[in-house]
């Protein structure tokens, strides 16, 4: 699959997420779209049956479209990108439980 490509048409499908996009100028401000950017994923993945890896990875893909830093390799920004998500998913589900990408989609 080509994370990149795939990531580019999801972020044109982000309608919703476009205020909070346009501030993402930095990993920590990528953290806070996070949460959202897995549920498109996780939307995306039920339509074409995406395996968890997969899904990581399109999320990594997205996430990095968004953000840039200065000087550090792709691959680098990559880790760091996933490291992330597992951060904050990590958290969310200590947090809310492991329900919570469902609660999102609900509300």
């Amino acid at each position: 699959m080509d994370y990149e490509k795939k990531a580019k048409e999801l972020l044109e499908k982000l309608d919703g997420l476009k205020d909070k996009v346009k501030a993402v100028k930095s990993l920590k401000d990528a953290a806070a779209v996070i949460p959202d950017v897995i549920c498109v994923v996780e939307a995306t993945g039920s339509d074409e049956a995406l395996k968890s890896a997969d899904k990581k990875e399109l999320a990594v893909a997205i996430i990095n479209a968004l953000v840039d830093i200065p000087y550090m390799p792709e691959s680098v920004e990559g880790m760091l990108i996933g490291w992330a998500i597992d951060s904050v998913i990590a958290a969310l589900n200590k947090l809310v439980g492991k329900d919570w990408l469902e609660k999102l989609q609900l509300a």
